[in-house]
């Protein structure tokens, strides 16, 4: 087995880091996980810790133990290093040689084959500077896992996207001799990834191919199945398709089946959508039909009960968010109820739907130990009550610490004479009434 040193960055594709330090754990892999600052914004060093049982690490100047450098040991122990996500701040620092944090600075120190999965906004990967440190970096022998085009997290559409974690897994362990066996269980009950289509690929296969086939038993029952469901004859375009499903995606008949029966049931028999469904299963590595009902279950039930405490009933989630949601409810162990609070926290601070803002709410109350309402309750009743007595408490001490406080507690007043007081007001009345006796 293999010492892996994961090193993240300020990324929004900082989430799929845990899946590839999950993944690589499960097969017997030590993970050592390194974060920079911006990267322990995005995802936490708790949740990385819980999936690795190894230390996490950030701080380049914490405690030295019997003598162990941090950034020497990790480089030393190293048999593979990647970086998934690299953002373009740490691509330049070590493209140019700037070792001014513990990513930066193992990365320098490491003899091992780096692996670096950028993921930025399109104008950034494209920037002529990102590219020539990349081209550099290149040419000293680092390697590179190409972000893949799609919808990113700003909204814009464009090559920028962290790659898949099944390409840089498979990368990463071909640089150390590692065999197809050693990745992931969702590759394992698939054909390898190299030979496996990206969602925008398109598979085509001849006639004389598709007939090829047809001797196999499977592919028959494959497209005798999908033209009963359908309830008509399948076109060529339509074999190649669910041929494609069998043979690079590598799903077995009865989840093709479970799938395109899902697809009917629900008034959705266009190809587009059903490829689609397709390729997301095959991402999620379903080997039987009872994982794929398991996971409809949850998308049709939690995950649409997700959206609706955010007021949305429109539409189904899309892959962030179910991903998302995937980590509440599964690693991270949240109730219903306690995502249903934190959703309605976020409508409430953010008016909408905001699933960054979510996460990072319930990735607090995780911190924190926070299992039930009640602990909840509490942590709202100790802020806002410590909120009020600091609005209490600042009058207060402000009038005893400003200028004009301290001039009106040294006035003193003017001395009076109480007897002239008396002749004053003795003279007025006689000035405005008249002198007693006088006849007026």
């Amino acid at each position: 087995m293999l010492n892996i040193v994961l090193g993240i960055t300020g990324s929004i594709a900082a989430y799929k880091a845990a899946e590839i330090a999950n993944l690589l754990t499960k097969q017997g892999h030590t993970v050592h996980t390194i974060m920079t600052e911006a990267g322990a914004k995005f995802i936490t060093p708790l949740t990385m810790q819980s999936l690795t049982k190894q230390r996490v690490y950030i701080d380049m100047f914490e405690e030295i133990v019997y003598e162990d450098i941090r950034h020497i040991s990790l480089a030393q122990r190293a048999d593979i290093f990647v970086i998934a996500p690299a953002s373009a701040n740490v691509i330049g620092k070590i493209a140019n040689g700037i070792a001014d944090d513990m990513l930066s600075t193992v990365t320098m120190a490491t003899k091992a084959p780096v692996v670096i999965a950028p993921a930025m906004n399109t104008a950034m990967y494209e920037n002529p500077v990102v590219q020539a440190n990349i081209a550099k970096l290149k040419s000293f022998g680092y390697h590179f896992v190409e972000p893949k085009e799609s919808r990113l997290a700003c909204g814009d559409v464009g090559k920028g996207a962290m790659a898949d974690v099944e390409v840089i897994i498979e990368v990463a362990l071909s640089l150390v001799g590692a065999s197809a066996a050693h990745t992931s269980a969702k590759v394992q009950v698939q054909q390898t990834v190299e030979s496996r289509p990206h969602k925008d690929d398109k598979v085509t296969y001849t006639l004389e191919q598709v007939e090829e086939h047809m001797n196999d038993p499977a592919v028959r029952v494959l497209f005798e199945m999908a033209e009963e469901l359908l309830g008509k004859p399948l076109k060529d375009s339509e074999r190649q398709m669910y041929l494609e499903f069998y043979d690079q995606m590598g799903l077995a008949v009865e989840v093709i089946e479970y799938l395109l029966q899902y697809c009917i049931d629900r008034g959705k028999k266009q190809p587009n959508y059903i490829k689609m469904v397709a390729q997301d299963w095959a991402t999620r590595g379903f080997t039987t039909a009872d994982e794929a009902e398991d996971y409809i279950s949850l998308f049709n039930n939690e995950f649409r009960d997700i959206l609706r405490f955010f007021g949305i009933t429109n539409r189904d989630p899309i892959g962030k968010e179910v991903q998302y949601m995937q980590r509440w409810l599964g690693e991270d162990g949240f109730s219903m109820h306690i995502v249903k609070l934190a959703c309605e926290k976020t409508t409430l601070n953010k008016g909408g739907i905001n699933f960054p803002y979510t996460d990072g709410i319930l990735n607090k109350w995780k911190e924190q130990g926070i299992k039930t309402a009640e602990q909840i309750e509490q942590l709202e009743k100790t802020y806002y009550d410590d909120k009020e007595l600091k609005k209490f408490k600042r009058p207060v001490e402000k009038a005893q610490t400003t200028g004009s406080a301290r001039r009106f507690q040294n006035f003193k007043g003017e001395e009076l004479d109480h007897a002239k007081l008396a002749q004053l007001e003795q003279e007025y009345l006689d000035k405005r009434f008249g002198k007693v006796g006088d006849g007026r």
